[in-house]
């Protein structure tokens, strides 16, 4: 990493670090002579020994040293924050490369960090990792770590993404291997460019890289490609149409299961999400996915997981308190069948009046179906539409309802590792820096985020009710399930 030391914000009253002289504004060097490097670093280090020793740099320069007496633990002081590595890749299929003009800043960049692949599921495709960093996740036990392969052929993989220093990513995933590091593995797959033997050659190496025990590779997901509508300039590649992913569903549907049971029943081989919503078929049952949910921020299981807490939900006492409720609910394109489905089916059991209207992204181009990239410019254009065409009463709802995934507030799904001076903005943000507040106002209805599940957008809708969203703010009544969250390894 390239900062040096790790600037420490804050210190808890009666802390060992305030008995050890250590103040704000200090900056942290050195614990048992060895350089911090980061946050996850330093608890790394601060947990190896009963006592410690840590050497500390004042504002004007000079050092000191502190040792403690900590057994092991924290020892009282709040760390700042650590600037996001950025990715060396080119990939043709890049999602930051294909953002329109005008968003802020974060968005445009390429995060590519070990620190969020263990604590946060993002995939990195370790170009920005040497062989020190290597070590580093082997020796601080970074597992599991999440990489995007794509293709382990050398020469296509180099075609994916780029870079002719990183074709060969066997090499690096087996250095990972070697130290029992275990690792989810995921392809984002473009018809021409990484599909047929090239990708039954990425399936065959990674599945002879799982085994017993530590040091395995867990998964391996397949992602159809994402392309916006601003790509000029950039290599042509292929999306994925409802043919092509209603064969991709055929061929490797069978293939899931087949895994699945060589793998002691446990799901290994994973297809994302929209390879059915694109090829407009039903996801499969509960059993096409793992225990524990596998690369659910992948887009793998989230439309099962939603269908299988709906079907629940709707059988509840709770279901009742959607009775006679106007709600319009607005989602991305892909989506909008299962939703529609689910809605009926509420109102049939309760009498509740809930719509569901699909949002077509003007922002990213109409070929971009996913909530989470709906902006909210976008949303609004829906819910105006919608409101002509039911005659154009402001009454024409009850309530509107946006994605949670919609609301980005931060892009990825922690704020220690950002960028340098990044912009605090207000909880409950659109893409396109629009706030939910604003998008109320000029709405005229309550209009609520979605939440995970159905019992979390009822949980909203009462607490609009009760008026505890007029203050603008996403108070602590609104569930953060689903907020922030990356949707996709390529997308923002």
């Amino acid at each position: 990493m390239a900062q040096v030391g790790v600037q420490v914000i804050a210190v808890e009253p009666g802390s060992l670090a305030e008995e050890a002289g250590i103040r704000p504004g200090d900056t942290l060097l050195k614990i048992h002579g060895e350089a911090v490097l980061d946050q996850l670093n330093y608890q790394y280090l601060i947990t190896r020994e009963d006592a410690t020793e840590l050497v500390l740099q004042r504002l004007d320069g000079s050092t000191f040293t502190a040792c403690v007496e900590n057994g092991g633990e924290g020892i009282g002081v709040d760390l700042a924050q650590d600037e996001v590595k950025v990715c060396k890749q080119n990939c043709v299929f890049c999602f930051v490369h294909q953002m329109p003009k005008g968003f802020r800043k974060s968005l445009y960049l390429k995060d590519e960090d070990i620190r969020l692949s263990f604590l946060y599921g993002h995939f990195t495709t370790l170009s920005s990792s040497d062989d020190a960093e290597l070590d580093r996740i082997v020796r601080e036990r970074l597992s599991p770590i999440h990489v995007s392969v794509h293709a382990t052929d050398p020469v296509a993989r180099v075609r994916v993404v780029g870079n002719p220093r990183e074709g060969n990513i066997l090499r690096k995933l087996d250095h990972l291997l070697g130290g029992d590091i275990d690792v989810h593995t995921q392809a984002v797959v473009a018809p021409g460019l990484n599909d047929g033997a090239i990708w039954q050659q990425t399936l065959d190496d990674l599945w002879a890289r799982r085994k017993e025990g530590r040091g395995s590779v867990l998964s391996l997901s397949c992602v159809p490609v994402g392309l916006t509508a601003h790509r000029e300039h950039l290599p042509d590649v292929n999306d994925v149409d409802p043919a092509f992913a209603r064969d991709w569903v055929a061929r490797w549907t069978p293939e899931v299961r087949r895994y699945a049971k060589a793998n002691d029943g446990e799901p290994w081989l994973l297809l994302a999400d929209e390879w059915f919503t694109r090829a407009g078929l039903e996801v499969p049952g509960r059993a096409f996915y793992s225990k524990s949910w596998a690369q659910l921020e992948n887009g793998v299981g989230l439309v099962r997981r939603f269908l299988e807490h709906s079907r629940r939900f709707i059988k509840s006492p709770k279901a009742k308190g959607f009775a006679g409720r106007r709600v319009l609910l607005l989602t991305g394109a892909s989506f909008a069948p299962t939703l529609n489905r689910v809605a009926a089916e509420l109102n049939r059991a309760v009498g509740s009046h809930l719509r569901v209207v699909a949002a077509k992204n003007f922002s990213f181009g109409e070929t971009v179906t996913v909530a989470g990239l709906l902006c909210g410019e976008d949303l609004k254009y829906a819910a105006h539409a919608d409101r002509d065409a039911k005659g154009g009463r402001a009454d024409w709802v009850d309530a509107v309802v946006v994605p949670s995934a919609s609301l980005r507030t931060i892009t990825g799904p922690t704020d220690q590792y950002t960028l340098r001076g990044a912009v605090v903005r207000e909880e409950g943000t659109f893409l396109d820096d629009l706030t939910l507040p604003q998008l109320a106002a000029d709405l005229g209805v309550p209009t609520v985020p979605s939440g995970a599940q159905l019992s979390h957008l009822l949980d909203h809708l009462e607490a609009a009710d009760r008026g505890a969203f007029r203050g603008g703010a996403l108070g602590s009544t609104f569930h953060t399930a689903g907020l922030n969250q990356p949707q996709g390894a390529y997308n923002p």
